[in-house]
């Protein structure tokens, strides 16, 4: 079963061509990375929410002895890791010239971020609410850039 691709839109992308037009590969540069270090940023962030507290939903003992204690996440916290094959199945990858994209290769991924459609699993957040925290310093990056690119096409006009 294919899952969506959850798609982040920057408001204002428009300005941001127009600054590629003037302001050519010197721009292009800067924002690949303003993306690059965001979406490294965020992905970081998920595996942080993942790994570490809190965490409050129940705790149940597995193993064949039962001796292993484990505490699950509540509904609105991020994933508790358990065995650790969440957080090793995260990615960061590259999806064309201005594209990131941070996710994770296990299907069951999705209904932990968005819970289950019969309500069974409820929803266990942790890549769009690091991707909502890093968005803010995304368009300060690419604010800084877009500076940095005019100064410099400024510079060599003059």
């Amino acid at each position: 079963m294919a899952y969506p691709d959850v798609k982040v839109e920057i408001k204002g992308i428009q300005e941001v061509n127009a600054a590629l037009k003037a302001y050519g590969k010197d721009l292009g540069r800067g924002l690949e990375l303003a993306l690059n270090r965001t979406a490294l940023v965020a992905l970081t962030d998920v595996r942080n929410a993942i790994e570490n507290p809190p965490k409050t939903g129940r705790i149940y003992t597995k193993g064949r002895n039962k001796s292993i204690k484990h505490q699950a996440s509540k509904e609105g916290e991020a994933p508790a890791t358990d065995t650790g094959v969440l957080l090793t199945s995260t990615y960061l990858e590259n999806r064309g010239k201005y594209g990131r994209a941070i996710g994770s290769r296990l299907p069951y991924a999705y209904h932990l971020e968005f819970g289950t459609r019969d309500g069974k699993l409820g929803k266990r957040p942790a890549w769009v609410p690091a991707v909502q925290r890093a968005m803010p310093r995304l368009l300060e990056l690419v604010q800084i850039a877009i500076a940095k690119a005019k100064a410099r096409a400024e510079k060599t006009t003059k």
